[in-house]
């Protein structure tokens, strides 16, 4: 994998696990946070002091330690994977037909690397059920959106190829937590 799939897969994850949480009735809580994971969870935000800037995580880190934590997430749910995510997980409010397995793949493909952030940009880890964190109300309304461009917008474009991709959180953010606004001018080539 290049490094651009590698970021656009763990925004996926994120809006995957944003819109998802285990029932502790229903299966066990994950596993908590590794060392790992903890490394790329956000920290609370800080002025810059004498080390400068915070650096954005390395997205190859990331990619690993979210991919930890939907693995764990999927022993909690062992043997109810098919089942409709909105019956294994709690406070699903989207997305709840889709199976479990399926809306895990979306929480760590389209949301985790397709917005290049890990599992707790939007969730309190261990506590996916809580809506306390700011991203996961929006990347509920995010999938609103999507959702409405590709059944609506989309569907009613009559000249559109009928082969046309659905668009998805990587169509705009494309790996990072806020959409690109304007495009790098290309650069004349030199023909000598």
């Amino acid at each position: 994998m290049n490094r651009w799939s590698v970021g656009l897969s763990a925004v996926a994850v994120v809006v995957i696990l944003s819109c998802t949480s285990a029932q502790p009735p229903q299966a066990p809580d994950p596993q908590p946070a590794t060392p790992a994971e903890q490394a790329v969870q956000p920290a609370a935000p800080s002025p810059a002091g004498p080390s400068g800037p915070r650096r954005a995580p390395n997205p190859v880190a990331q990619d690993s330690a979210r991919r930890m934590q939907v693995d764990s997430i999927m022993r909690a749910i062992a043997g109810r994977e098919q089942q409709p995510a909105g019956s294994v997980f709690k406070n699903v409010k989207l997305l709840k037909n889709m199976p479990a397995v399926e809306f895990l793949k979306n929480m760590d493909v389209n949301y985790g690397r397709g917005l290049g952030m890990g599992c707790g940009n939007c969730h309190v880890i261990g506590q996916y059920d809580v809506d306390t964190r700011k991203n996961k109300r929006v990347a509920r309304e995010m999938q609103e959106m999507t959702d409405y461009i590709n059944s609506v917008r989309l569907a009613g474009i009559k000249e559109l190829d009928e082969d046309h991709e659905k668009i998805t959180c990587v169509t705009c953010h494309a790996g990072s937590g806020h959409p690109k606004t304007t495009m790098a001018l290309p650069q004349p080539q030199n023909n000598n």
